[in-house]
């Protein structure tokens, strides 16, 4: 692999000024200990197919990168940030559902809208990557219906999902489009605006 290839394997490579900058997803791990394991890894596998999708020209350049997402998690935030440093320079909009709350559950969607100033990458996981029994039982914790296994079943069930998305190439677990239109930060994009945009999600469960 060449040093300007923007991923390899667990790194991902990235301009910034006239540098490049070379992370690997140990880093972004390190910060995220406990049990962040698949946010941490579904944020930073969708920015590796957003450095593929934004170099195809040249490689991709933090400087005027802008982040939209529809996930509330902090592990996904935080390795959006470790790749992109969007969050920390405000470059960084996360739309929520109606009573989503800052936790996984049904009312969320793996989605990404990734601009570079020219263009925007849509980064989205594929249909039925996550089985609905993950967000059936992230819908009860915390409620009067989560039972004594619960939580040790969310814990399994994140590592397995963290180590499918590891062992499946980029294209087997998300679906990349490309749009010719920049967002500027703070816009959202036209998909996110529409009135049905969060009725789409249908993943045969309950809202918590």
């Amino acid at each position: 692999m060449k040093a300007t290839d923007p991923i390899d394997a667990t790194i991902v490579r990235i301009r910034e000024g006239g540098t490049i900058r070379e992370l690997d997803y140990n880093g972004a791990m390190t910060a995220h200990m406990g049990s962040l394991w698949w946010g941490t890894a579904v944020g930073y596998r969708a920015m590796q197919a957003a450095a593929k999708a934004l170099s195809t020209e040249e490689l991709w350049s933090r400087d005027d990168l802008y982040v939209v997402g529809a996930h509330p998690g902090p592990g996904v935030r935080d390795a959006i940030d470790y790749v992109t440093d969007t969050v920390r320079r405000d470059r960084y909009k996360v739309l929520l559902a109606d009573k989503c709350g800052m936790k996984c559950n049904s009312t969320m969607k793996f989605e990404w809208w990734v601009s570079d100033g020219r263009r925007t990458a849509t980064i989205r996981l594929r249909d039925g990557f996550v089985p609905r029994d993950f967000y059936a039982l992230s819908d009860r914790l915390g409620t009067d219906a989560e039972s004594e296994e619960d939580r040790i079943l969310f814990e399994i069930s994140k590592v397995n999902l963290s180590a499918r998305i590891w062992s499946l190439p980029l294209d087997r677990s998300f679906t990349v489009t490309m749009s010719a239109v920049a967002l500027e930060p703070g816009e959202l994009p036209a998909e996110m605006q529409r009135a049905d945009y969060w009725k789409e999600l249908d993943v045969g469960v309950a809202a918590s």
